[in-house]
Formats: structure tokens, C-alpha cells, sequence
């Protein structure tokens, strides 16, 4: 219908009316970025009360909840993933890629989902990123430090995990140089663990070839001798037996000569079972009143698979086991960002520092507990080869998951330039583990513990400088907040 010339020009002189439909919110004026701290439960005690001790509680809680991620790990996640990998006969070249890689990277790899998930900041990032300079160096300095004696490492498996770590760095630096990661990139980290499981499967071939092609230095040779006539011969009235372990490294069982080779089974100890003040000491003692709490808490929900009884329920204990991760991930995350809220450290600060250091202790402990038996390989190539696991995996899912199912086609933005010059830093560590076993001779003694000791503090020095903006303007600041 036609409209008269009145109706015309009321229409004209109506105001016009637009929809505006805000996908993501406006950044604040001044430049700053929401808190990771607002996408949590409000703390139960203020600000002005945790700066004055209440935040003590806070600490002890997220200490408690690392003591709850090495219980759940070491005594169900594992043994969980042990007997799921015997149920698909996989070698144990693959089995120790992948499941067992699984196993002592699942906190990290809980972390960087809450980080994308629910802090919706670079926690997790940072989190892994701190995690392989732990492991790196700190793990095995310590290790090193534990010996009893000096151990002669095996120079290509040292320089086999290195060089695939080497490219998983120069590929996470590669995703995160333009400070977004899309669809096609999370999905080549995953379409890459592939590639590195499968590589490990022909371990043995690999390292033939390069002990026969490859121009190493005569010294990385004749350390390769002496290991190997180590090896090959008998140890103190022993008998070796070898086999493939975690991440393709060699595990020696020694065993006596005149006895029969004893079967290779699980020990079970009743974690409710109270040690003996007189047997066990008394920190033996403390220890398990402390634990007490998350002991009875895992004893009655997850089904503990190393138990004869229980031995066929692995796949009801692997998903009870990944509940209990999640929750004490979450707890521990939420109480370490109001940790660095409140003392004003930048989230991906606690991540390089507290929650790398948390989630990497039962590396450490694993770690010690093989090279004290002899055994530097293992705890080398495990401290390493974790670090593949921990990038491609830990990273990759959530990212994944985010930008192909959650939100397909969306992008996740780093938001702190900082980061990127950190995991630069990842290089030096690399590097630095190389030229410092090639001038101690791969051999794993105190002065190589030390070494790696103070290379540790020197990087995590400089990452924390880059994440405060001491050295220069990487990061945005934080808004304010009354959490």
C-alpha cells in the first residue's frame, strides 16, 4: 500500500532503532585485561584478610592438592593405563609414548584445559612451558645429585628426545608467533603425536643407523662402549635382563644368577595400613596422618586395578581416576590464581613457577627412585620425552576441542607476549642439557647435577622478568578487581 505524504514524514521524523549484538566484550578503556581470578568462585575470605595471612590457606590447600595429584597418578591413573596398554598388546616402545607419557603429564594436561576452559588465559601455556624447564633441568639435576655413583648416559637417547623436542618447540613457537591459534594448527600438534608414537615404534632401527652413520664425537662413542660392555656383561655377580620402557628407553633388571628370574608383578601395599613408628620413623608416620584424607577418599571411589580382585575393572579406575585428577587440578589452579591475585604476580608467573614445579614432583620422585637403582637413562629420557607429551597433547587437546567442537572456527588468542619469549627459552635448555653432558663426558654425577641446578634458576629469572615487564613491555596489565 501507498503511504500519504503525513504518514511519510512522521515516519521520517521517527528515530531509527539498530540492534547492536556484542559477540565479545569491549576491552576496558584503559587498555588493561580481566583477571583470570573473575572466571572462579569468589574466594570465601576477602582480599584485605588474605593480605594480612588469610592467604596461607590458600596455600596449603593447593599444596595439598599436588599431594593429591601424585597420590591419584602414581597409585590408580598409572597402574590404570599399565593394564589398558597390555589389553591392546601395544609394544612397549608405543605403550610408553603414549600411555605411559599420559600417566605423569596428566596434571599438566588438566591444567592447560581449566586454562582454556575456564581461566580463559595463558595459565596452562605457561604451565607447560614451565613444566619442560622443570623437567629439563631441575629433574634431572636432582637426579643427578641422587646418584650413588657416577652413571655413563647413552649419548642417542639423549639426543633422540631432544631433537623431537626440538621440533615441538620450534612448532609451538611457530603456532603462537601471531598470538592465535586456529583450527589447523591444534589439529597438526595431535596429527604429529601421531607421528611421534609411530616413530618410537621403530626405535631400534632408528638407532642403529645412527650409531653406524651418524659423525659423533669419538668421546659420545666410547661412552656408548663402555655403557654397552656395562650392559652386555655381568654387574657385580648379576644377570642383566633389558627390556623397552617408558618413551623407548632401556629399563636393566638385574637379577641373581643361581635364583630364577622373579615374575615381573605389582606389589600391593594397603595404603590404610599405618606404618610403624619404630619401623618406619616418624616422618613415615606424619605423612600418612596427612595424607589420611585423599587415602580414603581414592581407596572407596576408584577401583584399584593392581589389586587381584579388581584387576579387570582398569577401565572403570582409568575414568574414576580422571574425575579425581580433574577436581584437585581445578581446586589447585583456582587457589594458586588467587595466590599470584593477591601477592600481584601475573598468572603465567604461578604457572611458570609453583604449578610447573607441583604437577613435575612425581617426575622428580619416579626419577630419583630409577637412577638410585642405576638406571640415568630412564630418568633422562623420561624427563624429556614427558615434554613431547606435554606440548603436543597437553596443549593440543583443549585447543582442539575449543576451536573444532566447542566453538568451531573460533580462534584462541594469547594474550601475553611474554610467553613467546619464554618458550624461546626452551632452546637454551635444550642446547645447554647437550653441551653440558658432551663436556662431563654423559656422565651423570654431582658436578652435571649442579650445572643444571643453576641453569634452572637463571631461566625461570629471566621468564619471570619477561611475564612482570621488568625487561620490557610484554604484557598487558590486569584490571582491578574486588575478588
Amino acid at each position: 500500500s501507498l503511504l500519504s505524504a503525513d504518514e511519510t514524514n512522521d515516519t521520517t521524523d521517527m528515530p531509527e532503532v539498530a540492534t547492536v549484538v556484542e559477540i565479545l566484550p569491549a576491552p576496558p578503556s584503559n587498555g588493561c585485561i580481566p583477571p583470570a581470578i573473575i572466571q572462579f568462585p569468589s574466594p570465601v575470605i576477602n582480599q584485605e584478610a588474605r593480605r594480612h595471612g588469610g592467604v596461607i590457606i590458600h596455600i596449603l590447600v593447593a599444596t595439598y592438592m599436588f599431594i593429591g595429584l601424585a597420590i591419584v597418578c602414581d597409585d590408580y591413573f598409572v597402574p590404570a593405563l599399565t593394564r589398558v596398554s597390555d589389553a591392546m598388546n601395544l609394544s612397549p616402545d608405543v605403550a610408553g609414548a603414549t600411555f605411559m607419557a599420559a600417566g605423569s603429564s596428566a596434571p599438566e594436561l588438566a591444567t592447560s584445559v581449566i586454562g582454556v576452559f575456564v581461566a580463559k588465559d595463558d595459565i596452562g601455556v605457561s604451565g607447560v612451558v614451565g613444566s619442560a624447564v622443570f623437567n629439563i633441568t631441575l629433574v634431572i639435576g636432582v637426579c643427578a645429585l641422587s646418584a650413588k655413583h657416577a652413571i655413563t648416559l647413552n649419548w642417542y637417547s639423549c639426543c633422540r628426545d631432544c631433537l623431537c623436542y626440538l621440533i615441538c618447540i620450534i612448532v609451538l613457537i611457530c603456532t603462537i608467533a601471531d598470538r592465535v591459534v586456529s583450527w589447523p594448527e591444534a589439529t597438526f600438534f595431535l596429527v604429529l603425536y601421531v607421528l611421534y608414537c609411530v616413530a618410537m615404534g621403530f626405535n631400534s632401527q632408528f638407532e642403529a643407523w645412527a650409531v653406524k652413520t651418524l659423525p659423533v664425537p669419538d668421546s659420545w662413542r666410547s661412552a656408548g662402549a663402555e655403557k654397552g660392555d656395562c650392559l652386555n656383561g655381568n654387574i657385580e655377580g648379576k644377570e642383566t635382563e633389558t627390556s623397552a620402557t617408558g618413551d623407548g628407553t632401556l629399563e636393566v633388571k638385574l637379577t641373581p644368577q643361581d635364583g630364577a628370574k622373579e615374575i615381573n608383578g605389582e606389589e600391593y601395599e594397603d595404603p590404610l595400613r599405618k606404618p610403624l613408628l619404630l619401623d618406619d620413623g616418624r616422618w613415615a608416620v606424619f605423612s600418612w596422618y596427612v595424607c589420611l584424607p585423599l587415602t580414603i577418599l581414592t581407596v572407596y571411589t576408584v577401583p584399584d586395578c593392581r589389586k587381584k580382585e579388581y584387576s579387570r575393572m582398569f577401565v572403570l579406575s582409568f575414568f574414576c581416576s580422571v574425575f579425581w585428577i580433574c577436581l584437585y587440578s581445578y581446586i589447585m589452579v583456582w587457589m594458586i590464581t588467587i595466590i599470584g591475585f593477591t601477592f600481584g604476580i601475573p598468572d603465567t608467573v604461578m604457572g611458570l613457577t609453583f604449578i610447573a614445579a607441583g604437577v613435575s614432583v612425581p617426575d622428580a620422585l619416579s626419577g630419583i627412585a630409577v637412577v638410585r637403582e642405576g638406571h640415568g637413562d630412564m630418568a633422562v629420557s623420561n624427563a624429556i620425552g614427558s615434554n613431547v607429551f606435554d606440548i603436543l597433547v597437553c596443549l593440543g587437546i583443549p585447543w582442539f576441542l575449543q576451536t573444532v567442537f566447542i566453538d568451531p572456527g573460533s580462534e584462541i588468542k594469547v594474550l601475553h607476549k611474554g610467553i613467546i619469549y619464554s618458550t624461546f627459552t626452551l632452546f637454551s635448555t635444550v642446547v645447554f642439557l647437550i653441551l653440558a653432558s658432551h663436556y662431563n663426558g654423559w656422565k651423570m654425577d654431582r658436578k652435571y647435577g649442579i650445572i643444571l641446578l643453576i641453569w634452572y634458576f637463571v631461566v625461570m629469572v629471566f621468564a619471570s622478568l619477561y611475564e612482570t615487564n621488568i625487561l620490557g613491555n610484554f604484557n598487558p596489565v590486569e584490571c582491578e578487581s574486588n575478588y
